[in-house]
């Protein structure tokens, strides 16, 4: 390079030498030659030569070379400022030239370095999109896809950039994405983030529960400028769910099933020992009275023949009571169980009923009270299945209601209806056994251990016929303190809107009572 600068410097000594140039030619060829040395080389080297043309053009003069354009050398004399000027200008320019070149060229490398890292970086980014099992896609503003994962092309059935640019409804059926393009807009419209359920057709047919989870994304100044969206596929957790779920109901049932085996085993032991009990004695009273036909003195066993006729009397009763539960039990779970529904005086019927049993009640020496606000209500009703009703409850009663307890009978009126409480003053039950008094079989004493008789399917045959006449029947007891059932049946009439009064007679309540109460005569006469 150095013998192109010789060579370049001889050139300006030759031009300036040789004699036949004009001097005005000299001038701007050494213009020429400062701009080019100023632009080629260096500033130093621009003024370097103005230096030399300048001493050139006075050599020139001094040896009187080009005579006749004396007054151009000393224009051109005066004129070499200008060859400083022009090496400056020229000098500058290049240098800020270069140097602008030279941050252009460190811009241009660090681009590049930049385009290769984001290059690298988009590479890595689409492998770990690939590389997640769960669908992914982004959608711009307007709601087209811009970039997705491979899981999302393998349920839609696209491959490569196939899908970008197209909405929702260039690639599922209009109503579905009907329904995305709207969860789309909210979601630009509120700016956050959304989740929610959704049932997704595969490309491969196969129905799958999706949770979308989507969210706005930004760019550096926290404008938003498209949506993401995250596919979970939760079929086989929601499967596992339900068949857990399955499983837990068939636990559930199977041990419902062993408890209500259970509760049949410890029914059918009751029943056989509630069966062979009055069976039993009437066994012996027949006996008995077999042995007192042969006595010679069978007058003086007539009180003894008596006692043992109202014991097999009572006992059968008993055994009438327990067949009459469980034929009716048995009618009301097969759905053929009536009601005879009449218009009648309901109030004249529990009145009636409540002191029919009042002086056996007051026998055992429990106070029986009835009370009522209302002296005639015609609803209708079935007058013997109240009857049944009342007279399990009363005789729930005394039997655990202690001698110088209070029975209450309290009927009222209340929201459209009827209310009817029966109320003692007895033991109570615990806690932990009410939840189970409806219950069928259920004693609150534990079986041959128990205080009092019975097959513990009364209070669910109450229950049954209270409801079978639309009406509800709930309890309040405290242990020691006593307990209270409380009846409420609606009013309401038969469509023949025709009043009738009871017919059962004073003997039918006696038979009746004598069957409701027999478990407790039993123990009166046994004890």
């Amino acid at each position: 390079m150095k013998k192109y600068y010789f060579l370049f410097y001889l050139l300006i000594f030759t031009v300036y030498l040789l004699p036949f140039i004009p001097l005005s030619v000299k001038g701007i060829l050494g213009v020429t030659f400062i701009i080019i040395s100023s632009t080629k080389i260096s500033l130093k080297a621009g003024l370097a030569t103005a230096t030399l043309c300048i001493i050139l053009a006075s050599g020139n003069l001094i040896f009187n070379i080009n005579v006749d354009y004396k007054r151009a050398m000393v224009n051109a004399l005066l004129g070499s400022s200008l060859y400083y000027i022009t090496a400056f200008y020229f000098g500058n320019l290049t240098r800020s030239l270069k140097n602008r070149n030279q941050e252009l060229e460190h811009e241009i490398e660090k681009r590049k370095k930049v385009e290769t890292d984001l290059k690298k970086e988009l590479i890595l980014f689409k492998g770990l999109m690939d590389s997640i099992p769960s669908p992914i896609f982004f959608k711009d503003l307007n709601f087209k896809y811009i970039h997705y994962n491979r899981a999302l092309e393998d349920i839609l059935g696209i491959s490569g950039s196939e899908g970008v640019g197209k909405t929702v409804y260039d690639l599922e059926e209009s109503q579905l994405a009907s329904i995305y393009e709207k969860m789309d807009l909210k979601l630009a419209e509120d700016l956050g983030d959304q989740t929610y359920e959704d049932v997704v057709r595969f490309v491969d047919g196969s129905l799958r529960n999706i949770v979308f989870n989507k969210s706005i994304f930004k760019d550096e100044n926290e404008l938003p400028i498209g949506i993401v969206s995250v596919m979970t596929d939760v079929t086989e957790k929601k499967e596992t769910g339900l068949l857990k779920q399955i499983i837990l109901d068939n636990k559930q049932m199977i041990k419902q099933l062993l408890e209500n085996d259970q509760i049949k085993t410890e029914f059918f032991s009751n029943i056989s020992h509630e069966l062979r009990t009055p069976l039993n004695v009437i066994l012996g009273s027949v006996q008995l009275m077999d042995l007192y036909t042969g006595d010679e003195e069978y007058m003086r066993s007539k009180e003894k023949v008596v006692r043992s006729v109202a014991i097999m009397k009572q006992n059968c009763y008993r055994l009438l009571k327990l067949v009459n539960n469980l034929i009716d039990i048995s009618k009301i779970d097969a759905k053929a169980f009536k009601l005879h529904l009449k218009n009648c005086n309901i109030i004249s019927v529990i009145e009636e009923i409540t002191l029919s049993v009042s002086e056996y009640i007051e026998n055992k020496g429990i106070k029986l009270i009835f009370d009522t606000d209302i002296e005639e209500k015609i609803m209708a009703c079935d007058d013997e299945k109240i009857e049944r009703i009342l007279l399990n409850l009363l005789s729930n009663a005394v039997k655990f209601t202690p001698k110088g307890g209070v029975i209450f009978v309290n009927v009222h009126n209340k929201d459209n209806g009827l209310c009817i409480k029966v109320e003692d003053t007895g033991n109570g039950m615990p806690d932990d056994k009410q939840s189970q008094v409806f219950n069928r079989f259920y004693q609150v004493d534990e079986m041959f251990t128990r205080k009092h008789e019975g097959s513990g399917i009364g209070l669910s045959l109450v229950k049954s016929l209270v409801e079978m006449h639309g009406g509800t029947i709930k309890f309040a007891s405290k242990k020691g303190i006593g307990t209270t059932f409380i009846i409420h049946l609606p009013f309401r009439l038969t469509e023949s809107q025709e009043v009738q009064y009871s017919t059962t007679t004073k003997q039918d309540h006696i038979e009746r009572i004598s069957v409701e109460f027999s478990d407790i005569y039993s123990i009166s006469h046994c004890g």
